[in-house]
């Protein structure tokens, strides 16, 4: 199998000579097309809501979604299965997944009751992965809720926190939101400061398409623990446009890496007049360096040679001629995007609808000619003009950190299959959605 890739791709290929330059780069880490035959072992807690407002429905939606996720685990992975209300109840301790029927009839037993300790039920499932955490296998824990936490801690930043140190310790935590009163501000913190997937249903009916979207990624999972290192010449100043967080030596903590692609951030680079030369062409001054660590899926840990950038300087009328790369424009242009919604989903919640129109114009005005981010914005528009806070501000927040952090189809992945062709089908994972919290019934493609 081949490994990942390090690539920087400049938005414009030369620096304009002795002006200031802003310069987008796209580092992209790019995995190879096929998948492993055999897939990392999965080390799971299963934590479910079963509140009260979990009843019918949603309880029934989120116990077929639990089952289905057993269903295609196998006897080299492990599984736990936790329920919470008012107090946390495991139902099936942390154990190798080679009696399905065990979790199936305890997925049946689950009934709805009482409040929601989301803290304590994470905390439960996090505490059965915990001694089960192996360099060759994944550990995560899969949390759904359709209220607010109201029993035990409920503090944001204090739960996030703990996300984040078990992260560190190898426990990562994905979330599912279900319906119109989740706190999404939790959820997305617990997810983003957790290293996994955040993600959101707007009815029980929706809940299937995320569930199905994860257990895909993980099934194809080649590279873990992925960290960017950047640096520049000090005359120079450049910042990461994506929303990543930073480990405690200042690395970038990018997404887990799957088949067909690519891991990814915009790096803003300023380049002081000083710096961009004089416009001799065949000079080339150093913009930017990065580099990698990663672990595979046996646990090892990789370090690929570092990847330099370096660029002529060209006279005004030379650089007017070349042509700017338009995938690094693109992803520029997504970034400014979720930037956008975030800002339009913080006027929301101070009901300034107004406000909210006018950064929704600008983010189609931003989309130009990109279908996808004008339908998203379109999408968006339509919720606006409900004047449904909850909904808008669920949408518009999960759409923003997915732009931000998601997965994007690697160039050797597209160039491998049809994309033209009707039977041609995207890993979940690398599709583009509309609306984040409605299913895709409808497979779009990057």
């Amino acid at each position: 199998m081949n490994k990942p890739t390090l690539h920087l791709n400049p938005r414009h290929p030369a620096l304009l000579a002795g002006f200031d330059n802003q310069l987008d780069v796209l580092v992209s880490l790019e995995a190879p097309v096929e998948q492993m035959v055999d897939r990392t072992p999965l080390n799971l807690a299963i934590v479910l809501d079963r509140s009260g407002s979990m009843s019918g429905q949603p309880l029934s939606e989120a116990k077929r979604c639990a089952s289905f996720i057993i269903d295609r685990l196998g006897p080299n992975d492990r599984a736990a299965l936790v329920t919470y209300d008012s107090g946390v109840e495991l139902l099936v301790p942390s154990t190798t997944v080679t009696d399905k029927e065990r979790f199936h009839v305890a997925i049946r037993s689950i009934d709805s009751r009482g409040m929601t300790a989301l803290h304590d039920g994470w905390l439960m499932g996090a505490g059965q992965v915990s001694p089960h955490i192996a360099t060759n296998s994944f550990t995560r824990v899969i949390l759904l809720s359709d209220g607010q936490a109201n029993v035990g801690l409920t503090d944001i930043d204090e739960i996030a926190n703990q996300c984040g140190e078990l992260a560190d310790a190898g426990v990562s935590t994905s979330t599912y939101g279900l319906g119109q009163h989740f706190n999404e501000e939790l959820m997305l913190a617990m997810s983003k400061a957790g290293r996994g997937n955040a993600y959101y249903g707007v009815t029980a009916e929706d809940l299937m398409d995320p569930f199905q979207e994860e257990f895909d990624l993980l099934s194809s999972l080649c590279a873990k623990n992925v960290r960017l290192t950047l640096s520049t010449p000090p005359e120079l100043n450049a910042a990461v446009l994506n929303e990543y967080t930073q480990d405690a030596i200042g690395r970038y903590v990018l997404p887990d890496l799957a088949a067909g692609g690519e891991a990814w951030a915009v790096v803003r680079v300023r380049i002081p007049a000083a710096y961009s030369g004089k416009g001799e062409g065949d000079v080339k001054a150093h913009v930017v360096a990065a580099s990698v660590e990663y672990r595979d899926l046996d646990g090892v840990e990789h370090n690929p040679a570092k990847v330099t950038l370096e660029l002529p300087s060209l006279i005004s009328s030379a650089w007017q001629a070349v042509a700017e790369d338009e995938r690094v424009a693109s992803r520029a242009n997504e970034l400014e995007a979720a930037s956008i919604q975030v800002q339009a989903q913080r006027a929301s919640r101070r009901g300034d609808w107004r406000e909210v129109n006018q950064l929704l114009k600008r983010a189609r005005k931003n989309a130009r000619d990109n279908d996808w981010l004008t339908g998203v914005a379109d999408k968006l528009q339509v919720i606006a003009n409900q004047r449904d806070e909850d909904r808008f501000s669920k949408e518009a927040l999960y759409s923003g950190r997915r732009m931000h952090s998601r997965l994007a189809m690697a160039p050797n992945y597209s160039a491998s299959i049809d994309l033209d062709a009707e039977s041609s089908e995207l890993p979940s994972y690398l599709r583009r959605k509309m609306e984040q919290g409605r299913a895709d019934r409808k497979k779009r493609q990057e």
